[in-house]
């Protein structure tokens, strides 16, 4: 009789993520970041992506952010982040997040984030402020405006004040940043 071994999936992702550590870009769903949060595998003895340049993070959970600033720590030198779509799968949201600690590439790398499909409720502008207060070398703040919810320059127009009120409300980390809107198309299927 021969024995298989068996191997547990959280091995089998562990072993698979390190594969993947020497990668310049990198796409997560809320799927992946599921499976690294039930894997456990988001701790100090997490791979390095130290040439991770560019993530890009797809329908991300509220409850997925602490998960993904944690696998930013083990991204030290990502300068490029992008956001389509953030959503709120339990309607809990309360409280703005905070930063135990600030990811490296957040002080010293990241130079632009993305955020499409931006329908501008309280957890997603809390997502961008946390940015703000916290990437000190940020330039770019892309915001993606979705076409299908806005049919007029005015109703635009009233939207950008409206987000551009709340944002300027707190000081940002880098003097140099520029927030842009953009107008934000579905994906062709």
């Amino acid at each position: 009789m021969c024995s298989v071994p068996k191997y547990r999936v959280d091995d089998v992702i562990v072993k698979f993520v390190e594969k993947l550590s020497n990668v310049k870009h990198l796409k997560l769903s809320s799927i992946i970041i599921e499976r690294l949060e039930l894997a456990n595998v988001l701790s100090a003895s997490f791979p390095t992506f130290i040439n991770l340049i560019t993530l890009e993070a797809f329908f991300i959970k509220t409850q997925q952010v602490e998960s993904l600033f944690a696998f930013l720590r083990f991204s030290p030198n990502l300068e490029s982040l992008v956001f389509t779509g953030v959503y709120d799968d339990d309607g809990v949201y309360e409280d703005a997040w905070t930063l135990d600690v600030v990811p490296h590439c957040l002080l010293m790398h990241l130079k632009s984030v993305e955020f499409h499909y931006f329908i501008g409720d309280l957890m997603e502008l809390d997502l961008v402020q946390l940015f703000l207060q916290n990437a000190g070398v940020l330039q770019t703040v892309i915001i993606g405006i979705p076409s299908l919810l806005y049919h007029t320059t005015k109703d635009v127009e009233d939207f950008i004040k409206k987000v551009m009120g709340q944002l300027v409300k707190y000081k940002w980390a880098s003097t140099d940043c520029v927030i842009k809107f953009e107008l934000s198309f579905p994906p062709l299927l």
